[in-house]
């Protein structure tokens, strides 16, 4: 671990005020020995997280800064936008949302929207739960090839909620019919008595996914109000597709299963 930290110190050292830095100056900041800091500047500018310029030997940060940068920056933009929109929906639905991303097979929450009803189902950010059995992870798993999705579902498969698939085949038929109607639904799954409606939302430019939802009480919600839920995030599936450039701009590629990633 040395090394990296040596290494993430002289990332450091550049900033707005200081976008190029000589071999002297590097050495100067961080106090190091003439040797490593030339190991260290050669192994960042070899691997592209500086560069060196051809006349003036000075180093600059390189291309792989720019582009972790920017996928950084996508990131923050793809939720914030989301969660704008959900909050809107949360406010008229009266309902929790959730914005999660997958990790394996797993869903993890990033962003919390409580509602306004007495009856509020929250889960904390970072509370991991098996995607197979929420509707947000069945979206994004459903957005991923046959192929990724059996790499991601260990073996054997997990013991589920009776009202979740229950083997791979099971998981398999609900993520078709997820890609068929763009309709994802989950009642007394992940937790007993709470119901959700999620979609899956990607990003046109790096491709990254995640998940939304709004999850209710399934005794005190009416199935009229279920159906205004799904209503409201299918417009704003729809909006937000627009927005971020979603290769799923609409229903019709999703019934035929495209893929996002």
């Amino acid at each position: 671990m040395s090394a990296l930290t040596n290494a993430i110190e002289i990332l450091r050292c550049f900033s707005a005020a200081r976008p190029d830095l000589s071999f002297a100056d590097v050495m100067a900041l961080t106090g190091k020995p003439k040797s490593s800091t030339s190991r260290l500047l050669r192994s960042l500018r070899d691997c592209g997280l500086l560069e060196q310029d051809p006349h003036t030997r000075r180093y600059r940060p390189g291309l792989l800064t720019f582009e972790l940068g920017r996928l950084h920056r996508a990131h923050d933009d793809l939720i914030g936008t989301a969660e704008r929109e959900l909050r809107e929906v949360c406010a008229r639905t009266g309902h929790t949302g959730y914005i999660a991303v997958l990790d394996g097979f797993e869903q993890v929450v990033l962003r919390i929207v409580p509602g306004s009803n007495p009856l509020r189902v929250v889960n904390p950010p970072g509370q991991r739960t098996p995607a197979l059995a929420t509707s947000n992870g069945r979206a994004m798993l459903a957005r991923l090839s046959d192929e990724e999705i059996r790499a991601r579902v260990p073996t054997p498969y997990p013991k589920l909620p009776r009202n979740s698939p229950q083997n791979f085949a099971q998981l398999m038929t609900r993520l078709k019919e997820i890609r068929r109607t763009g309709v994802s639904e989950a009642a007394d799954e992940s937790i007993e008595g709470v119901g959700s409606q999620g979609f899956a939302l990607a990003s046109g430019e790096t491709g990254e996914l995640i998940g939304i939802a709004v999850s209710y009480s399934v005794q005190a919600t009416t199935a009229t109000e279920r159906a205004n839920i799904r209503r409201e995030l299918a417009a704003m599936a729809t909006k937000l597709r627009r927005t971020t450039g979603d290769p799923l701009i609409n229903a019709a590629s999703l019934r035929t299963g495209t893929t996002s990633r």
